[in-house]
């Protein structure tokens, strides 16, 4: 589809996504969740302005307890939220194929265009976890139907040197990880993982492609005198060789625009921010979206509202994932973190509501850690308070909201209003890409032992189950069917097995059901959830 980017005939990318099943945060389109946790705490009313739709609950999905060390080039934590968004209904992968992770709704196409903001303006401590950066790109390319298309890595560090990507002093368990590794070992194996430098960029002001203009910048929106500042995205062209609009997706001159094909992951690191705005989150990592060159005045008018009207603009990300691994506790310092000021708090938080995840963050991991290490309220200016509406952060907060709400978008800083999960359903026993036992099975003299580990990744097992596969119908093998309950242990004993088949094992919990382990690709296979439940 051609689309000529100008106010009378441009689309909404949004409901362009919904209308085909693609997840997206609208008023048009929301994705149905399965039944909720509501979270307590104090209730933050809405500032005067436009109010998001009636009934509208922010989604915020929580991994605590994340695992220090990655497995490779996996971080078992981010897997583990993936799978805590799935079973409530957020699939990561969009595919015909459901499974725990992926279904028609999901967020990620085979072949899309997948950038990744990430925060790289700071070093130690300051910048987002490349474990957890790795770990997403992993993910990606790791899609089930398997994956074309291409990752992006993004960021524009604005005033300070992004070291070509490439510092020596990263936040990760091993520091010298850094973005530019990342982005070399894939490529080194044939992956189309990239590396954008906006920085590079943000003092060249460019039109739209469907202008004629090729050329890569800074795309100018009119200035906003009621935020006293100008909005602005990137336009560029990847290394892969595509052609990418923030707004309106990638562009080809045979076809023009393809707004569906681009997937804008917003990676930000939990801190406070005691330079200017208190506590810095999902929103204001856009700061490093948009330019503070091109007489935008972005820094200041980003306490007026700026990045949520840019985000209002170009739609929000269709994921955050607020990277709370190591955070900034202290009220007295941020957004720089060396490593001896960060607080490690191996947690990661997930939604496609910018303003619930930051309000809930903050709320529930920031301040308690400000606590912990000693620091009491009132908080020094610019305070950090989420339950003051004239602290710093909720006044570019709720004056981004409003601009969020304005554009369209239900968004919300109500507490009340906010949905926590946080149970994922248990991961495959004896999962062969994770420690554990191999799952066997003992004959006896009148009777089968068998035996399997806990599974390494999810949720914690409240019982298991057997299911049993055919060995003379392969097609078959793709619908287990229940064979009996196994109780909460390791290991059990039965008398009888049936002849001519093959059993797996599968744990259960409140958050659902394990997979049926990985195909040859290393896919997950759909739990029984989507298939055969035992009775």
């Amino acid at each position: 589809m051609r689309v000529t980017p100008s106010e009378s005939e441009a689309i909404s990318a949004c409901a362009e996504r919904a209308a085909v099943g693609r997840a997206c945060l609208t008023r048009l389109a929301l994705i149905g969740l399965a039944a909720t946790l509501s979270v307590g705490g104090a209730s933050v009313p809405l500032t005067a302005g436009p109010d998001a739709s009636a009934g509208y609950r922010g989604k915020v999905y929580l991994r605590s307890g994340c695992a220090q060390n990655p497995i490779g080039e996996r971080f078992v934590g981010l897997e583990e939220l993936v799978a805590t968004m799935g079973a409530n209904g957020l699939k990561l992968y969009a595919s015909k194929t459901t499974s725990l992770t992926a279904g028609p709704d999901g967020i990620i196409g085979a072949n899309d265009v997948v950038v990744i903001k990430i925060n790289y303006q700071w070093t130690d401590r300051g910048g987002t976890n490349t474990d957890v950066l790795r770990g997403l790109v992993r993910m990606i390319i790791d899609h089930p139907d398997g994956f074309t298309g291409e990752v992006v890595i993004a960021e524009n560090t604005q005033n300070r040197s992004n070291e070509n990507f490439d510092r020596s002093t990263n936040n990760a368990q091993d520091i010298s990880l850094s973005p530019r590794d990342i982005e070399q070992s894939f490529r080194a194996r044939g992956r189309r993982v990239s590396i954008a430098d906006w920085r590079a960029i943000a003092s060249t002001p460019v039109g739209e492609y469907s202008t004629g203009d090729m050329a890569d910048g800074y795309v100018l929106g009119e200035h906003q005198p009621a935020i006293g500042g100008r909005p602005s995205y990137p336009k560029f062209k990847t290394a892969d060789g595509s052609y990418v609009s923030l707004k309106y997706g990638t562009w080809t001159e045979s076809s023009g625009y393809d707004r569906e094909r681009l997937a804008l992951i917003n990676v930000p690191v939990l801190k406070s921010h005691h330079a200017q705005y208190g506590a810095t989150a999902c929103v204001k990592n856009y700061m490093g979206l948009v330019t503070c060159e091109l007489e935008t005045n972005a820094h200041w008018a980003m306490g007026q509202g700026l990045m949520g009207s840019v985000i209002g603009e170009l739609e929000p990300a269709q994921l955050h994932i607020l990277d709370a691994v190591w955070i900034n506790a202290d009220p007295y310092s941020g957004p720089a973190t060396s490593y001896a000021e960060a607080t490690r708090r191996d947690a990661l938080v997930a939604g496609i509501d910018p303003v619930a995840a930051d309000i809930w963050a903050v709320k529930n991991i920031l301040v308690p850690a400000f606590i912990e290490n000693g620091h009491t309220p009132p908080w020094p200016e610019p305070s950090a308070d989420p339950d003051d509406p004239n602290s710093a952060f909720r006044r570019y907060l709720d004056s981004s909201m409003q601009e969020i709400l304005a554009a369209g978008y239900d968004v919300t800083n109500d507490l009340e209003a906010v949905d926590l999960f946080d149970l994922a359903p248990p991961g495959t026993v004896s999962d062969p890409r994770g420690a554990g036992a191999p799952f066997s099975i003992r004959r006896l003299a009148d009777a089968y032992e068998l035996s399997w580990s806990v599974p390494p990744t999810g949720g914690p097992v409240d019982t298991y189950y057997l299911y049993r596969t055919r060995l003379d119908a392969p097609e078959a093998r793709a619908r287990p069917e229940c064979e009996t309950e196994l109780g909460s242990g390791s290991s059990a004993v039965l008398s009888y097995l049936p002849q001519g088949y093959g059993f797996i094992v599968v744990g259960h919990n409140l958050a659902g059901d394990g997979s049926f382990g990985f195909d040859s690709r290393g896919a997950e296979r759909p739990s029984p959830r989507a298939l055969d439940v035992c009775p």
